[in-house]
């Protein structure tokens, strides 16, 4: 992926951690970050999207990712929906580089 797909990920840095924006896929074959949609990252969860277990496996699957707490990682907006913005508590700086790393 080009730097210039990277700027258009919505990624906000805060004194406290970063704020991002998310696409999540329940029901897929396994957990992967595939790409970006929307200006979100897509996340594919191997998950149905029932009883909270999609939300719970986003946080778990992120946390293990960026390797910080799942106490650290909470949904800000867009519980019920696909589209999530999740906050992750921590150092911005080195949140935010993993998180290019990531993408």
């Amino acid at each position: 992926m080009s730097n210039f797909e990277k700027t258009k990920f919505n990624i906000t840095k805060l004194d406290n951690g970063i704020k991002i924006s998310v696409r999540v896929i329940p029901g897929s074959s396994k957990c992967e970050i595939s790409g970006l949609i929307d200006n979100s990252l897509k996340i594919k969860l191997d998950v149905p999207p029932i009883e909270g277990k999609a939300n719970e496996k986003c946080i778990k699957f992120l946390s293990k990712l960026l390797g910080v707490p799942k106490t650290s990682i909470e949904i800000v907006s867009g519980e019920k929906s696909k589209n999530k913005i999740l906050f992750i508590k921590g150092e911005p700086d080195k949140l935010l580089s993993k998180m290019l790393e990531i993408i």
